[in-house]
């Protein structure tokens, strides 16, 4: 839910490629869903409004979801 809406900046159409980007989105969404119900709850999981929700609240947001996105997003700068 969140994780589509949140980060959801590329799709790889090799399966080989896929897998880290699904193992880096299960992880957004093992530590940063509480993050969105806290912060982001009331914008739909799919707006592109949760993605500058979470840039506006990035100071709030818990230190495992931090660490997630910068992850996630490293990870989407290299694939």
């Amino acid at each position: 839910m969140l994780l589509r809406s949140t980060l959801l900046l590329a799709l790889t159409t090799g399966a080989a490629l896929a897998e880290p980007v699904v193992v880096d989105r299960a992880v957004l969404k093992q530590y940063c869903t509480g993050d969105y119900l806290t912060y982001c709850g009331n914008l739909s999981p799919d707006g592109p409004e949760v993605q500058a929700c979470f840039r506006q609240n990035r100071a709030k947001l818990s230190q495992n979801c931090q660490s997630a996105i910068t992850s996630y997003m490293k990870a989407q700068r290299k694939g």
